[in-house]
């Protein structure tokens, strides 16, 4: 599973942590799927979206929305 997180008016993306519900404004044009490193727990949230970093899927042309 993925999250995609909808854009704001400004493009940017409201990114709110699985854990703790803390927010950020995130400005990132090529994808909507943010996995953001937490405080909280010390890790990346939403953990779905982590691996899809992590592994550089990212790069990929198929996979930008």
């Amino acid at each position: 599973m993925i999250i995609i997180y909808p854009k704001l008016a400004n493009g940017n993306v409201l990114w709110t942590c699985d854990n703790c519900d803390k927010q950020a404004e995130i400005s990132f044009v090529e994808t909507r799927r943010i996995s953001i490193y937490c405080s909280c727990t010390k890790r990346c949230n939403p953990i779905c979206n982590a691996e899809y970093y992590n592994t550089g899927e990212y790069l990929s042309n198929e996979t930008k929305i």
